[in-house]
């Protein structure tokens, strides 16, 4: 049989398309401009509009730098489920947006510009809309089905306009609320955090073992110590409480000569470190300590008191006498409030201390400088009994991955509490593809705890609320007002004031020259997370 025939009985696909010496990317060129000169999605869309919808709504990439292969396989799949719909019938409107707001783009133009002056917001806006055009081009290359001419951008006046509408009817529904608490704060960009942005490496830190002395002297003993751990040394000269759990057994050991309290089950680690069995003296619950007083390891002439921490305190790490610095940390916030302290910051937002630490050699200090200090000052008076370097996972800012702290400060929050048992009822209406990722989703909402939408910086959507003697006016009738003045100037008019003359015509019994308008922007996470609302329904 004649070799070259016996392709011949063979069912080979036959293409014109070239398979040698092919210009891959002019051959793309083509293709591409042959689907834009025939509109083939318009027409397929025009044709199907009075057909079942199959909405996939794109989410927004953000729009900073060039896009990466996370993108592209995100959009290729979205890709591939909007054309199979399409020719199955259905009307498949595929509309792409960009998230234009928030501290990257911020930071870029801070760099870009740091020797000059300038007006941050309109470079910021400029330099979104520049990024969104170069993603746009990217995202031509890869034939996604869709009209490349329409798309949204969360910067335009519009859209800004329809997400303060929707913040305006969470106020209605009484989810938007000022609270005062301990948050995860960068210092680096000075601006608060919400769970969302938080990412968590390996961080090596200092693992300290420390003595508080005690005021009193229970058990008939004078000089006892609270053996106490910590791996946030700087946050000692803030200290206000000490916790242990009152269910738990504790023990007073003799350890070289010194009398202390320490966890019963924990006293095989100090025999570790000391080679040698330690005597224990007696043992007793922790309810025992509570209400006990020590001397406070900076101030001298100040006194803090034993509480308890049964809702925190693991047995399984540290010592289980925990000091509490309510400014920060969260847990020592809320046993703070239990207990009806005073609670202040005493850093700025900058990651320097002020006056209220109380502590005159560590005013003007950074946190991170102070941790050294509080060190050496514990080592120079025979405080530590163990310090050693450990890698402990610790949370990171998303953007730049510096580690963050908790810092107390005043901030708006979404209560997500309220509406909780709803979102979880919602997750059960919803398939699931694959079936695991509901369980995923619910463990999630479950675990969640109140959205801090609120951030110190200038590029975002301003928060609408206004303040008479620093009390807050947050109003739904003025927040709509607000939007209908964004939808036509935009929310620049916000930042250089230019919107009070007019919220004081229209609402003269509420505002008048001496209120202000509050500093903050929304979370872009709630820029985005509102696109269904500010796109669809349209």
């Amino acid at each position: 049989m004649d070799p070259k025939k016996i392709k011949d009985t063979l069912f080979l696909p036959k293409t014109n398309f070239p398979l040698k010496n092919l210009n891959h990317q002019e051959i793309e060129a083509k293709i591409r401009e042959k689907w834009e000169k025939h509109q083939v999605y318009q027409k397929l869309l025009e044709e199907n509009k009075n057909r079942p919808s199959f909405i996939l709504h794109s989410g927004p990439p953000y729009a900073n730098g060039k896009l990466h292969i996370g993108h592209f396989l995100n959009f290729i799949i979205k890709d591939i489920i909007i054309r199979f719909q399409a020719s199955q019938g259905n009307y498949t409107p595929f509309l792409l947006g960009w998230d234009a707001h928030g501290l990257p783009i911020e930071h870029k133009m801070l760099e870009i510009y740091k020797d000059k002056k300038i007006d941050l917001r309109p470079v910021c806006h400029q330099f979104a809309l520049e990024q969104a055009q170069i993603q746009r081009e990217q995202l031509k290359k890869l034939g996604l089905f869709t009209d490349f001419e329409k798309y949204y951008i969360t910067s335009k006046k519009e859209y800004e306009a329809e997400q303060l509408r929707i913040f305006g009817e969470m106020v209605k529904k009484n989810l938007i609320y000022q609270g005062y608490r301990p948050i995860h704060w960068s210092c680096g960009h000075e601006t608060a955090l919400a769970e969302a942005e938080i990412e968590y490496y390996e961080k090596k830190d200092t693992s300290l073992y420390f003595k508080i002395k005690l005021a009193e002297s229970p058990f008939g003993k004078k000089d006892i110590s609270l053996l106490i751990w910590t791996t946030q040394p700087w946050t000692i000269p803030a200290n206000q409480l000490v916790a242990v759990k009152k269910t738990a057994f504790y023990a007073l050991i003799n350890y070289n000569d010194e009398c202390l309290l320490i966890l019963e089950s924990k006293i095989s680690l100090l025999e570790k470190w000391n080679e040698k069995k330690i005597k224990t003296e007696k043992v007793f619950l922790g309810e025992t300590l509570l209400g006990l007083t020590y001397f406070h390891p900076y101030r001298k002439d100040t006194k803090g008191h034993i509480v308890d921490g049964s809702d925190f305190i693991e047995e399984r790490e540290g010592t289980g006498i925990v000091h509490l610095a309510p400014a920060f940390g969260m847990e020592d916030f809320s046993t703070a409030k239990k207990e009806k302290l005073t609670i202040e910051c005493p850093l700025e937002p900058n990651g320097l201390f002020n006056e209220k630490i109380a502590v005159p050699e560590l005013i003007g200090k950074h946190y991170s400088e102070v941790n050294e200090y509080v060190i050496t000052d514990l080592e120079k008076n025979n405080l530590i009994i163990k310090k050693a370097e450990i890698s402990h996972s610790y949370p990171h800012d998303w953007r730049d991955k510096s580690p963050l702290i908790y810092r107390l400060t005043k901030q708006w929050f979404i209560n997500i509490q309220e509406i909780k048992p709803d979102l979880l009822k919602n997750i059960e209406k919803v398939k699931w593809y694959p079936y695991w990722t509901k369980e995923k989703m619910k463990q999630a909402i479950s675990n969640r705890g109140d959205w801090c939408i609120s951030r110190q910086r200038k590029w975002g959507v301003p928060i609408p609320v206004l303040f008479n003697n620093d009390e807050p006016l947050l109003i739904p009738e003025i927040i709509d007002y607000i939007a209908d003045i964004f939808e036509k100037n935009g929310s620049d008019c916000w930042f250089d004031d230019t919107i009070l003359p007019s919220l004081q015509e229209k609402f003269p019994h509420l505002i008048n020259k001496n209120t202000k308008l509050g500093t903050d922007i929304m979370d872009v996470w709630f820029d985005s997370g509102v696109s269904h609302w500010c796109v669809l329904r349209k």
